[in-house]
């Protein structure tokens, strides 16, 4: 369940969002396999969520695959999706890291906004899930590569708020991409004085209800403590095979996120071990105050499980 904000992020650069003062294009037809949009041609789509539609398009003047996407046809006339749409690619043009997909262009052709970002081979990690949960060992390598991407993110400010195994890539090497920084916004810390109006007007729920900190919940604003909170849900999950509040009802699942302590991982996968259940239970902690305070620190605690475990 996905609950989105009305209210756009601060703008991050000046220079890319001259580009993007009009709105997206009125244009709700499908594009099809074989189109051109500029130099790339689309081959096939790899992916469809409720926001966009993403392809394996042909960049015929670099002669490399990448991966296009394009807004929903549904979301074309939402103003709030383009300047999302259009948010995703300020931010990942500011983002260079092994974990983090990379952007190559954003680009307009015949009225169709499109972004143009590395193609990732392998699968979502909501798909790896499919067959159960993972292994100690993958656990923790994927844990650290989150991570890492995450603080990454937070060094320049800039908060996810919608960590979740549909936004994770998983390479057949094992590599971490997280992706999907469309809700991404900066941190109140990083955002100057004439943003302060738009913060404010940002307090609103945002993000995918199931990885959903407490304090999104209340209309908080979110912080580098509430992407935290989401990496522990992932990693729950992950290790498990189950969400940490499996409620499907949405106003139990608030409930459950807002009240209620999740079940020990150890009670449900024999391989948990204390310090790891110890982690994870520090990220999915209530109040921010009691999670780690940066992914740093989360990190050294994985690294620190990983190495005592070898």
């Amino acid at each position: 369940m996905a609950i989105l904000n009305p209210w756009p992020a601060p703008g991050l650069s000046l220079t890319l969002e001259s580009r993007f003062d009009s709105p997206c294009a009125n244009v709700p037809r499908e594009l099809i396999v074989g189109q051109m949009l500029g130099h790339y041609r689309l081959v096939e789509q790899i992916s469809r969520g409720g926001m966009g539609v993403v392809y394996r398009a042909h960049d015929e003047h670099l002669e490399r695959e990448v991966a296009l996407k394009v807004l929903a046809p549904a979301n074309l006339h939402d103003a709030g999706a383009c300047k999302r749409f259009h948010n995703e690619a300020v931010i990942l043009s500011k983002l260079n890291h092994p974990n983090i997909i990379a952007v190559h262009d954003f680009d307009t052709e015949d009225g169709i906004d499109f972004l143009i970002m590395e193609y990732v081979p392998g699968q979502t990690l909501s798909a790896r899930l499919e067959t159960g949960p993972l292994t100690e060992e993958e656990v923790l390598q994927i844990g650290r590569q989150i991570t890492a991407a995450v603080q990454e993110a937070h060094n320049l400010g800039i908060i996810h708020r919608d960590l979740k195994p549909q936004n994770v890539m998983l390479t057949p090497r094992g590599r971490v991409k997280v992706a999907d920084f469309g809700l991404a916004r900066r941190s109140p810390s990083a955002v100057d004085t004439a943003a302060t109006t738009d913060v404010t007007r940002e307090l609103e729920v945002i993000g995918t209800l199931p990885y959903m900190p407490p304090e999104q919940l209340r209309g908080e604003p979110a912080d580098s403590c509430s992407d935290i909170y989401s990496i522990g849900a992932v990693l729950y999950e992950l290790a498990t095979g189950r969400r940490a509040f499996p409620e499907t009802h949405g106003p139990r699942l608030v409930d459950s996120i807002l009240h209620e302590a999740p079940r020990s991982p150890s009670t449900l996968t024999q391989w948990v071990s204390r310090p790891f259940e110890t982690v994870v239970l520090k990220c999915l902690e209530k109040e921010p105050a009691r999670r780690y305070q940066s992914a740093t620190e989360l990190g050294v605690d994985l690294k620190h499980i990983s190495t005592s475990t070898t």
